[in-house]
């Protein structure tokens, strides 16, 4: 699953519908975390068993990740493959930003269960790209479950059906299997540096990851074809400008708060200013 946030910075604090946030840590709390340094381009192995960091509101034990935020976008892809004794660790996703302030919250019905495939086992399994703002260091990772995760179960096609589909045959007439979720398990982290207009930003509030779309951070193939360039050599045609204009309307109009931050970054690159002012004098006047 890939899914791009985007927290836009502006001198105006955004208001959000948002579910009920599970995990709230205090700077308290958080003081007494122990990190995991990340490096780009590395995969992190973690058992959640081996781990010691406990916070309100998380079921079990919470993995702790430090990642490098200087470098421009990364790319998160974190997994949970069923174990053995077909159990699950469902994830749920907390990002900090360097003073530690919560920034993006990606719950448990984000993350996308996949049937075994290959090498890759059956998981859980999401992707995130994020640009951390200027003047910061490290951002940072909590991977976590809850209660109400603990109370669900996930149904896995039976490995001997998976196989007889992939050789065209009929698959046996065999129960699925029961995965039971639990609070223990095995996590996967993998950071990559990519290249993005996606931002997440300092002192905002905490917004809620939505499922993807195809539309979001890209532009309508209708719109007029114009060079994206920080500044233009050209003025932008006014049907342009017109074009960003209502897409960002009827994304505020949708509450799609992501994508209409989106258009905002993409109409700014085309040297555009009048996007924005739409976008801070709706998100004001809620």
């Amino acid at each position: 699953m890939k899914t791009k946030i985007a927290l836009l910075l502006s001198t105006v604090f955004f208001t959000s519908q948002l579910y009920a946030t599970v995990l709230q840590p205090s700077k308290a709390e958080l003081a007494n975390i122990q990190w995991k340094d990340v490096a780009l381009s590395q995969q992190n192995d973690s058992d959640v068993a081996r781990v010691t960091n406990q916070l309100q509101g998380a079921s079990g034990n919470v993995l702790a990740y430090k990642i490098p935020a200087n470098q421009g976008t990364i790319k998160l892809n974190i997994t949970s493959p069923v174990q053995k004794n077909n159990t699950v660790f469902v994830p749920n996703a907390l990002i900090l930003d360097a003073q530690f302030n919560p920034a993006m919250r990606y719950p448990a019905s984000q993350f996308k269960f996949s049937e075994e495939r290959g090498l890759n086992p059956a998981q859980y399994q999401a992707e995130l790209s994020l640009t951390p703002t200027n003047n910061q260091d490290f951002i940072y990772l909590l991977i976590y479950t809850t209660e109400q995760e603990l109370q669900g179960k996930t149904i896995m096609t039976h490995p001997a059906k998976l196989l007889a589909k992939a050789k065209g045959n009929q698959p046996p007439a065999i129960a699925d299997i029961t995965v039971n979720h639990s609070n223990q398990g095995k996590v996967n982290v993998e950071v990559e540096g990519v290249q993005t207009s996606q931002f997440i930003g300092l002192n905002g509030p905490l917004f809620e990851a939505k499922a993807p779309t195809t539309q979001v951070g890209t532009v309508a193939t209708d719109m007029p074809k114009v060079a994206k360039e920080n500044k233009p050599t050209q003025p932008v045609e006014q049907s342009t400008e017109n074009y960003f204009n209502q897409a960002v309307l009827k994304a505020l109009k949708d509450k799609d708060i992501n994508k209409a931050m989106n258009l905002v970054n993409e109409a700014e690159q085309l040297g555009l200013k009048q996007p924005r002012q739409i976008f801070i004098k709706h998100v004001s006047a809620k």
